[in-house]
Parts: structure tokens; sequence; C-alpha cells
């Protein structure tokens, strides 16, 4: 779990609960580009020939859109940490001031693992600058102070010299390391200003350095106001708080991961900071919605420019800069009925993007996309079965089953009524036309072939054979939701209505509230007895509860799921992936961007129908 982020889409920086930075990524926002996979910037106080790190002091870490602020108290010494990355640079900017009576040194342990690996970097101590520089190809960093450094060192983090050299609270002053290196330094000063700053090469880096130093206190300024501004039109501070960790995710691509979290790393060796086109797309959504459609311009140019096939689909997951990520959906079940893709990915770019369209009436990007457009609707119509009139089998949106599923088909009517409407903006009257129908017939196909009638639900899915139907999943299924989600049935429709009903009785969690993912969802179980829980509670689809309620005009239990994401996000409001059922705490990575998204979306629905929201 983290406790802070900061990013200005080159540069993003996750805090831990200790105030130490775990991740720093640059130039982009993707796994490839962590230049700290699994570091730890440690912080230490010297006072009066004593040392120790921070984990042993009382602390308090707020954030106020992209800034945070850390307050450390032990005895009777305060001190007070405050960072923002710069606006115009890769560039993390700190202020530290201590309270206190003594001598005091703060030291500054550094680990960087740059360009995705501990092998072949150097950390020198360079005089010129006063500085301590780490680098490797074409990444380097290097870190300064507004005081003169009092001491610094070098060494192989795999000797764990830089750390054992820390604990007298004396460096060595080792001015170079290669390898796997790490460094430290230490300031004597009671208030300052510390730098991290990314670049190409030295020079870069010393020119930026040269910048930053020259008006530190006049850019932190500048930067917080900065965010400030951008979030200060909401009321609510959890939406305001969203807003910003969406736009700090938006990277200088237009890649849009789905979280930076590392701390799922553990688990599968792979982590979510990759681009899911479903998660990107709904996320731009929730932006596009609140008004700052400037910020998602970029993601629009990188989705239909650079994301999107030949054959007019989308893959399950892409790295920041357009390449395929890495999967688990098997090339084997590429056949006449199945692809290894989640198809609502492709039908959710469209809905999407036909959202943005209609908010900024930006005619000049509908026309350089709308080829890419047309070959993804396309897709949707042809990859479909004859008979049944349903889209042939792929991956569901959880990434776990293969078969023709509720939540899919009804992305799938909604992409194929957004590219119509798109279609007759051009005059595309034959498009139009097309796609308009075939959304209408797989409507009614959805209807008589994936509706429950004895128990009154609709399937999670089924699994289907050149127009045939050969199994039922049964098992009851929040994405069902997705019906109401894409408006592709009438929120007062009995069908519709008694699905929900069902989904409330099986998969709400009554020991913690919010709504599970499905019966029996394994996915990041807690040890602990699970009898009467369906599974972990997740933000997203409880929100997508929220949103049917508001449709449903029940809009005072709404408000209560909005309560509910406000009581289990983090103080400093990151908003995670899914609680734990018997304490609420958060598990998964955090934050998760989709939460974030369908959270302010929720909530801006809500608003406009309640302004006492």
């Amino acid at each position: 779990m983290r406790t802070g982020f900061l990013s200005n889409g080159e540069m993003a920086a996750l805090y831990d609960s200790n105030f130490y930075i775990k991740s720093i990524y640059y130039p982009y926002l993707g796994q490839q580009y962590n230049q700290s996979l699994n570091g730890m910037f440690k912080v230490g106080v010297w006072k009066d020939g004593y040392f120790e790190w921070l984990e042993s002091w009382d602390k308090t870490i707020s954030m106020n859109g992209l800034s945070i602020t850390m307050k450390a108290n032990k005895e009777d010494t305060s001190i007070e940490f405050k960072d923002v990355i710069s606006m115009s640079h890769p560039a993390i900017i700190r202020k530290v001031k201590i309270n206190g009576k003594g001598l005091y040194r703060i030291i500054f342990y550094n680990d960087f693992r740059l360009n995705g690996n501990e092998v072949g970097d150097t950390a020198l101590y360079d005089p010129i600058t006063d500085s301590l520089i780490h680098y490797k190809q074409n990444t380097w960093f290097i870190i300064s102070s507004s005081q003169q450094l009092y001491e610094y060192t070098t060494g192989r983090r795999d000797q764990g010299t830089v750390i054992n050299d820390c604990n007298d609270g004396i460096l060595s002053k080792n001015p170079i390391s290669q390898g796997s290196v790490d460094s430290a330094f230490s300031i004597a000063s009671m208030e300052f200003f510390v730098y991290i700053i990314a670049g190409n090469s030295y020079n870069d880096i010393v020119k930026k350095l040269n910048i930053i130093k020259s008006k530190g206190s006049v850019q932190m300024e500048r930067d917080t106001r900065y965010w400030k501004d951008i979030i200060d039109p909401f009321g609510n501070k959890l939406a305001k708080q969203s807003v910003a960790i969406i736009i700090g995710h938006i990277g200088k691509n237009g890649e849009i991961p789905a979280s930076l979290d590392t701390s799922i790393l553990k688990f599968n060796l792979d982590t979510y900071a990759y681009v899911w086109p479903r998660d990107a797309s709904l996320t731009a959504l929730s932006l596009d919605i609140a008004g700052y459609y400037s910020f998602t311009n970029k993601y629009y140019d990188f989705l239909f420019n650079r994301l999107f096939n030949d054959e007019g689909y989308l893959y399950q997951k892409y790295n920041s800069d357009g390449t395929y990520g890495s999967t688990w959906h098997p090339w084997t079940v590429k056949t006449k009925q199945s692809l290894n893709i989640q198809e609502d990915e492709t039908a959710t770019s469209l809905f999407s993007y036909y959202n943005h369209f209609i908010i900024t009436k930006d005619y000049s990007s509908l026309r350089d996309y709308y080829d890419t457009i047309e070959k993804a609707a396309d897709f949707l119509v042809n990859f479909t079965d004859e008979k049944l009139k349903l889209p042939l089998m792929s991956y569901d949106l959880w990434e776990e089953k293969l078969g023709v599923h509720t939540y899919t088909v009804s992305s799938v009517i909604a992409g194929l009524r957004s590219a119509s409407s798109l279609a007759r903006f051009l005059g595309d009257w034959n498009n139009e036309e097309k796609w308009g129908r075939i959304a209408k017939d797989m409507t009614k196909s959805l209807k008589e072939y994936m509706f429950d009638k004895e128990r009154k639900t609709y399937y999670k899915s089924i699994v289907i054979d050149n127009g045939k139907i050969i199994d039922y999943d049964k098992s009851v299924e929040s994405s069902i939701l997705g019906l109401s989600l894409f408006d592709v049935l009438d929120a007062n429709d009995e069908t519709l209505m008694s699905s929900i009903e069902k989904i409330k009785e099986k998969l709400w969690v009554k020991t913690t509230g919010g709504l599970a993912r499905y019966e029996n969802d394994y996915y990041q179980r807690v040890q602990e007895d699970y009898n009467g829980i369906p599974g972990n509670p997740w933000i997203i689809t409880t929100m997508w509860l929220a949103q049917h309620y508001i449709k449903s005009n029940n809009l005072e239990e709404a408000a209560k799921l909005i309560k509910w994401v406000e009581g289990i996000s983090t103080p400093t409001g990151l908003i995670p992936e899914q609680i734990n059922p018997f304490d609420g705490s958060p598990l998964s990575v955090t934050p998760l961007l989709w939460s974030h998204a369908e959270f302010l979306k929720t909530y801006i629905y809500l608003s406009s129908k309640n302004k006492d929201i």
C-alpha cells in the first residue's frame, strides 16, 4: 500500500507510510520506466550524536492535490517535510524544516535501480555541483540541496555498505561506485531544500538543477498553487484528490497506467503499471465528465494512433510506449469462435471517445480518428455469431474466463451505438444504419439468450459453439451492472431490476459493506474464514451499484455508498482496488486509478441531481 503520490506526467513518485519514496518513474509512466523498482529512499535523523531512521518516529502524512506533507515528531523535536514535483521539469522539490534544540543532521539514502535493473549503474559525488549523481546510459539523476552537503558516500547495494555507513550518522565520503549501487548524503541545517532531478545527460541535469536551485521556494509555491487551483472547483475532498490523482497518471505519451503501486509485485512478479484500454478509457471519461477534457486529448491520440491494430481491436494491455504488455491469455484460443482479447476494451474505447466528442465537439479529432473507429466498429460487427447475433467468445473484464459475457455484450452494444452516432455526425449514413441495426439485434439476443428466466437474473456468461449455447455460468456477477452503466437497458427494466436484487442479495459484504465481484472470488483473499463472505469488496463494483441507484433516482442509497468510499480511502485520499472484509483496510494496489474514476463519476452524477452532496 502507498500513502502518497506525486506526478507531472513525466516523473512520478510513490511514498510508503514512513514517507520513504518506493518508486520513481521517468520519463514515462510504465513498468519498464520505474527507476527504483523495489527501492526505498530512506530518511534518518542524527541529533547530538545519536542516529535513527524515521520508522521509529510518530508521523502524520497529508496530501493536497499532488503536494504531500509529512510531520514527524519525537520527544522535543519536530520535522516537517513537504514534497512537490515541478510542473515544468522532472524534479522532486522537497522542503525540510526542523524545530528543536541541539545539533541536527538529516541523512537521505538514495536507492535507484536505473532502466529496470541493478546492473551497470554508477553513483558518484560531483564536486562541481556539490551533488550526488546516478546514471546509466541516457538516464541520469542528480540529487542536491540548497545547502552544502555535509557528508556523502556511495557504495555497493548488494554489500550493504551505504546503509551500514548511515547507521552511525557519519558518512565515509566514498566518491564513486559502479554496479549495483546506492548513495547517501547529509545536511546540517535547520531549514533547506532537497532536489531530485532527472534528465538524459550530465549537461541536461546540471542545467535543470541550476534553474530549480535558483528559485526553489518560488517553484514550490507555484506548483502547490497549480494543483490547488485545478481541484478547487470541487467541494468534496475525495473528489478533489481523485481529480489530481487521475491527472497525475496521464503520461507525456498520453499513457494512463492502471496503478503505479508495485506492492502487488510479490504475488505474481508483475505490476499494474500497464495501460489497460478499458481502465484508461473509463478513467478518461471521468475526467471528461468533470470538465478536464484538455488532459484527455493526449490519451485518445495514444489510443487511436498507437494502440489499435490493423484489424480494429485492442489487446489486453500495453506498455507506456505503446508496445504489447505481458499477458496470460493463451494464443491457442485464437479460433473462428474466439480471440485471446477482452472485447469490452475495444467497445468501451468507442463508448468513451463518443462521450468525449459530445462534450468537446472536437470534429478535428473525429476526422483524424474516424478510419480507426470504422475498423473497430466493423470488428465488433464481424466478431459476431451469425445465428445467435451475439459476440463471439473473448475473455471477461476480470481477465479470467473465456466466453460470451453479459458485461462484454453490454459494452459492445454501447460501442456500436456510439460508433453509429459518430457516423451520423460525419454523414456516413450506411455505417450509421448498419452499426445501429446490429446493436438493436444484439440487445434483443441478449434478453433472449442471456437472461435466466427461472432465477430472474442474467447469466455471468455463456459458452457457444457454431450458433449453439453449450454451457452457462450461473454465478452471480456484479458486472451484470454493465447493462445499466452502458444504458443498454432502462434502469426500470424488469430483467435488470431482478438481476440487481440478486446481486445485492449474494454479493453485498455484510462485515464491512461494499460489493464483491462475484460469488467465491478468491483473488487477494486474506488468511481468514470467508464463510458467508463472497469475496473482498471492490470499490468499482460498489460505485457501479451507486450509479444504478442514481439512474433509478434512489439518491439516498447512492449517497450512502459515496460515504462508504470516503470511509475506506486512505487519510491522504488514495482509493485502493479492494478492501479487507474483516477490518476494512486497503488490499491490492493503492491507488487504483479505476477506483478513483468510478468514485469521481458517481460523485458528479449524484451532485447533478442533488446539489446538497
